[in-house]
């Protein structure tokens, strides 16, 4: 190093030295030569390194810092995947500027790092430039825990499902069945399915698309959507019949009596089709007196398909009329049941309208008990 000194500092010398202007040692440098040479030295260093791994994307932060009095000209600084000269690989480079004494350099860069590193090293001055008093701090090193690896796939996990179907016969369902990212990266994660709902009725197959932001897996599973919910019956249509004076035998139908069902699946269900009696009762004794009582019993007779029965149009003489009471269920096209009622009046034979007494009488399945008796005058003839 050359050093410009002034006349005060020649004349320490000469002090120092002797009048003659000799050191007392020949050829030993004076305490002030060695002072000057040390702040003179150039000396750059790596520091405040940070680093860290997302699978093999790498993410490093450091400076170069000029630990000198002198300012040093501009300098390369390498950064490598393992060790310089055992097997590390060199990623990449940074232009360092001219620094002044105690200036740094800050940077941050992204590399892709080869599967399994686990060392970075970033080296001030790698092309040996400088000849520096410390050499030893030129580099620094970070080391990962865990060795970077490969974006691992993520995992698409499907499951068959089975829905109830809503008022609109539709239902909404997802296949996920704990789908995941093992790694977590590089993000962000996230799940599809096609189609994606709601379902309609019945089966439908279903593909489920997972991401992790890089890398997408599959699976494929089915919504299976069912019908859980009865029809609702219909209101009752209020026939009224005439009465007849030889109680005559009245033909009355499902479809007669009660209006058709209607069901979340299966829109308006005709009883022609949908229901089937279970019973007719009559709020009268099947042996009350009418006018032509004796010579007729068996007010009710159900038909053999269920769709309909025979009913006399008479009422008892000293009554208030008679009301038959047709008993039905009613089912979907997926065999759910509802049970249904509609009543069949014959007024008084004043012509008063009939008022239900309750049942009596009563023919098919599910009869309220004691109603099947068919009267002592009718189990006499």
């Amino acid at each position: 190093m050359t050093r410009v000194y002034g006349f005060p500092a020649l004349a320490a010398l000469f002090l120092l030295g002797g009048c003659d202007g000799s050191s007392s040692e020949v050829g030993a440098p004076s305490s002030l030569q060695t002072q000057e040479a040390a702040v003179g030295e150039l000396d750059l260093a790596v520091v405040d390194m940070v680093a860290s791994c997302q699978a093999t994307a790498l993410t490093l932060s450091a400076a170069v810092q000029n630990l000198g009095a002198t300012g040093i000209a501009g300098s390369t600084t390498a950064i490598y995947a393992g060790e310089p000269g055992a097997g590390g690989t060199r990623l990449g480079i940074v232009s360092v500027p001219f620094l002044v004494g105690g200036e740094r350099f800050p940077f941050q860069l992204s590399f892709t790092v080869p599967e399994g590193t686990q060392r970075v090293v970033v080296v001030a001055d790698d092309d040996g430039v400088f000849d520096e008093g410390d050499e030893a701090n030129n580099r620094a090193a970070f080391d990962f825990p865990i060795p970077c690896a490969t974006n691992q796939l993520p995992v698409a996990s499907c499951q068959d499902v089975t829905i109830q179907a809503d008022a609109t016969c539709r239902g909404q369902a997802s296949v996920d069945h704990g789908s995941f990212d093992p790694d977590g990266f590089p993000g962000p994660f996230s799940v599809s399915q096609t189609p994606a709902g709601p379902f309609s009725l019945g089966t439908t197959p279903v593909r489920l698309d997972v991401t992790d932001g890089a890398s997408t897996s599959t699976c494929s599973a089915t919504v299976k959507v069912v019908d859980v919910t009865a029809p609702t019956p219909g209101a009752s249509r209020g026939i009224t019949l005439t009465p007849s004076a030889g109680s005559d035998y009245v033909l009355v139908s499902l479809d007669d009596c009660a209006l058709p069902a209607t069901d979340n699946c299966g829109g308006t269900l005709p009883l022609a089709q949908a229901g089937s009696l279970l019973r007719v009762t009559s709020d009268e004794q099947n042996d009350a007196l009418s006018l032509l009582r004796l010579l007729a019993c068996d007010d009710i007779k159900l038909s053999a398909d269920g769709k309909s029965a025979m009913v006399r149009a008479e009422a008892a003489l000293l009554g208030n009329g008679r009301v038959y009471t047709f008993v039905y269920g009613v089912s979907d096209n997926t065999g759910n049941q509802s049970v249904g009622s509609c009543q069949v009046r014959v007024p008084a034979l004043l012509g008063n309208p009939a008022v239900d007494s309750g049942a009596r009488y009563c023919q098919g399945e599910g009869c309220p008990s004691g109603t099947t008796y068919p009267g002592l005058l009718c189990s006499l003839l």
